[in-house]
């Protein structure tokens, strides 16, 4: 299974309504707040705590579901998702679709890409348009070795929206990542003739950059950059990185720490500063920023932080530093294979 491609949560905002009545749920309103958060400790207690209250069954697997989903307990969040759609017996909803792409998504997870499109089916069977689940399922015909039925649901999903600029490039991706790189490419060139007139400098920059255009992507980027109403982050972070493509750490570092001294709140700028910084060499540079990072607290940027710390500590020959932190960090994050790895050779320093 190709763990580099692509696979959206779609639908994901995390909505309660459609599950049983909307009073006596304090519990379940908490735990969802935490999974927003990306808080998935507390959640499970909030959810516990809603099931010993007796609240709504149906959404306290759904909120299960999503929690294991989310940290790769794959078998697990099956179960509880599948238990989520048996408990709720009101006519199918807009959460009833989203619990379906969740409960797909955990199949594709597990390789059980037959499951997989089977939900996709069944969710296309009853809304035909929509693009998502034909992109999805397109993930899992490629993933199943059948190309030729996940050109035609690609297809059919750029289709129903060429402007969705976002799930082209996916589709990119996910082709480019099974080899297609001709195919993908064409479909990335095709969108941009055709939508040039139109698109707005940010998703050009993009379109640019993953046909490998550096030049045009940056300065398509540059532009971007300085538009008023565009949102800069995922500019400056496309950006930085047509940088360090060409090996132009200077540039890429030169992006990150301008965008930082304004919005110094950025944890995934903070972490790709890092990573550029490790890359020259300057170990101390990167454990500030990686520092840095962590201090904003961004629960779904924390883990790559403090990883890329400990990393940055080995390399800085601090190995009683990064033997510590490791123990901290195994201690929240235990099911980490890569950091179990890495401690094994920390233990031997």
């Amino acid at each position: 299974m190709k763990k580099k491609v692509v696979v959206a949560i779609m639908a994901a905002s995390l909505m309660m309504a459609g599950c049983g009545s909307l009073a006596g749920r304090h519990n379940i309103d908490s735990g969802f707040a935490y999974i927003e958060s990306h808080d998935y400790n507390s959640a499970l207690e909030s959810f516990a705590a809603a099931e010993a209250k007796e609240e709504d069954e149906c959404l306290i697997h759904r909120g299960r579901g999503i929690i294991y989903l989310e940290t790769g307990r794959y078998e697990e969040a099956a179960e509880e998702l599948l238990a989520s759609l048996a408990a709720d017996e009101g006519i199918v909803d807009d959460m009833d679709f989203d619990t379906n792409f969740y409960l797909a998504e955990a199949y594709y997870r597990l390789g059980e890409y037959n499951k997989a499109k089977e939900v996709y089916d069944a969710i296309l069977g009853l809304r035909s348009r929509d693009s998502d689940a034909y992109y999805l399922r397109g993930v899992c015909e490629l993933a199943s070795g059948n190309h030729d039925a996940a050109y035609s649901d690609f297809s059919k999903a750029i289709s129903l929206n060429s402007k969705d600029y976002s799930k082209i490039i996916l589709i990119y991706k996910s082709l480019a990542e099974y080899g297609y790189d001709e195919e993908a490419r064409n479909i990335l060139q095709t969108a941009l003739d055709n939508g040039s007139s139109f698109m707005s400098n940010y998703e050009k920059g993009q379109m640019s950059y993953y046909l490998g255009n550096n030049a045009d992507a940056q300065n398509y980027l540059e532009a971007a950059r300085n538009e008023r109403d565009q949102e800069k982050e995922p500019v400056v972070l496309l950006l930085g990185q047509t940088g360090e493509k060409q090996g132009d750490y200077n540039y890429a570092m030169s992006v990150y720490k301008t965008y930082l001294a304004e919005n110094p709140a950025s944890a995934v700028v903070y972490n790709q500063l890092g990573m550029c910084q490790i890359k020259q060499g300057d170990y101390n540079g990167a454990i500030s920023s990686f520092e840095s990072g962590i201090a904003v607290d961004d629960k779904g940027v924390n883990q790559s932080l403090r990883l890329n710390e400990i990393t940055a500590y080995e390399y800085l020959g601090e190995f009683a530093m990064a033997k510590s932190l490791m123990e901290t960090y195994l201690a929240d994050y235990p099911d980490d294979d890569k950091a179990l790895r890495e401690n094994i050779f920390l233990s031997t320093r």
